[in-house]
């Protein structure tokens, strides 16, 4: 008897690190889209250029301080955008910073 309970014991604390794991991994990808689609947005509006011609270069998600920082680049013109951008727990944008003339700098002074 007690085999099978701890049996069963395990078995719903599997369940339970399983359901945590997959809705962790959810709202991190729902998150990511979420920020890519508001910085390629501010790209389109603020440098004119179409949403199309956006890819990201880097995607990153800061898991402790719950930033996504990402590269975006114009594929024509291979310029490159920098941002910072926050997505509270009700999906809504929470913060959004423009690093791209910080980021032009440091590439400049790397050459």
């Amino acid at each position: 008897m007690k085999k099978i309970l701890l049996i069963l014991i395990a078995n719903i604390i599997f369940c339970v690190v399983v359901i945590f794991v997959c809705r962790d991994y959810y709202d991190i990808k729902t998150k990511r889209a979420l920020a890519y689609n508001h910085a390629a947005s501010y790209v389109e509006t603020t440098y004119k250029i179409e949403k199309e011609n956006i890819e990201p270069l880097e995607l990153d998600y800061r898991r402790g301080q719950g930033l996504f920082e990402m590269l975006l680049q114009d594929t024509k013109t291979k310029d490159k955008f920098s941002f910072t951008v926050d997505i509270g727990m009700d999906y809504q944008l929470f913060y959004f910073k423009d690093h791209t003339e910080v980021y032009r700098k440091n590439e400049e002074s790397k050459q």
